[in-house]
């Protein structure tokens, strides 16, 4: 597990030295200016890339663990679009209030585990969760919460808001953002990285089938309402710094079991560094593309999707070929 996840913090070292190099008004340190305070500038990026990559990673892998689904992660599922309705409402009801509307953490949570809880209630047949089943919820809760984000904004009285409402909805990563919520994400990312460390070996059981988790021990109800709670929590941390970011919750999970197999102990130590080394990367690659095509800034979200997108595609087309396990 050491090697492993050394090998990801690797990964994720050279993805930040990329996104140090890489800004969308140059490639290097412009002449004229002092170097560490262009960095100090790129960096103000990776420190929010990183909590939301290993907030996503985390969540994907509770996500999977909890409805024994390879292809669960928080996109799809409607946990991040959930999320980001929350937190919409909570920042429009304040802003027409003219008062400061609480952490937007509260709103995102609410908001999160409402999506969570619906699909996971809709996905089920005769008490079993139906895998198609899940997908299909996930995608009508996420359309839905989406097309409500829309409606507030249509209705937020500020222009500001409704434009900040727009960008943070394509994935754009706040670079703005607060030490105060910074540490606060990064403290429920420890956590909850934490807890799934603790729970590994019964995760380890579960995946086996609820018969033999309960003959070893396990206490299922318990662990499932620890894992909705957490990969909620998780989802929302992520989806208040940057927005909704598709299929890094998918695929870090399952690059992190190519490196060190399933045990889920390990999983959780090497996923959060597979999913920020994707984000960060993702943005370096943005800043990239923004910076050749000279369209200024392009969001993380439009990058991880059409990454991410063929990924999905091909593990959806193995299960719907019976060469693969769901």
């Amino acid at each position: 597990m050491a090697e492993a996840a050394a090998v990801a913090a690797g990964l994720l070292a050279v993805c930040v030295v990329a996104r140090v190099l890489v800004g969308s008004t140059a490639v290097g340190f412009p002449e004229g200016v002092a170097w560490w305070r262009v960095a100090g500038v790129r960096l103000e990026r990776v420190w929010p890339a990183v909590l939301v990559g290993a907030s996503l990673a985390l969540s994907g892998l509770a996500l999977q663990g909890l409805l024994r689904n390879a292809l669960a992660e928080p996109f799809v599922l409607g946990l991040a679009s959930g999320a980001g309705l929350g937190a919409a409402v909570q920042a429009t009801i304040g802003a027409s209030l003219g008062v400061w509307p609480g952490p937007l953490y509260l709103g995102a949570t609410a908001g999160s585990a409402g999506a969570l809880a619906l699909v996971y209630t809709l996905g089920r047949r005769r008490g079993e969760i139906d895998p198609l089943g899940l997908l299909l919820a996930g995608v009508v809760v996420g359309t839905i919460a989406g097309s409500g984000v829309m409606l507030v904004r249509a209705l937020a009285g500020s222009d500001v808001l409704r434009e900040t409402i727009a960008r943070w909805m394509m994935g754009h990563l706040d670079a703005s953002a607060g030490w105060g919520r910074l540490i606060a994400v990064g403290v429920v990312t420890a956590a909850g990285g934490a807890w799934l460390w603790r729970v590994g070996r019964w995760l380890d059981a579960a995946s086996l089938g609820r018969e033999e988790a309960l003959a070893l021990g396990v206490p299922l109800g318990r662990l499932r309402a620890g894992l909705l709670g957490v990969s909620s929590l998780l989802a929302a941390g992520a989806v208040v710094l940057a927005g909704p970011v598709a299929f890094v919750g998918l695929i870090a999970p399952h690059a992190a079991r190519m490196v060190i197999g399933p045990g889920h102990r390990g999983l959780a130590v090497v996923c959060p560094f597979v999913g920020a080394a994707l984000v960060v990367g993702a943005d370096a690659a943005a800043a990239g593309v923004s910076l050749g095509l000279g369209i200024g800034e392009l969001p993380i979200g439009v990058v991880s999707a059409v990454l991410g997108g063929p990924v999905f595609l091909v593990m959806l087309r193995r299960y719907l070929a019976g060469q693969g396990d769901v």
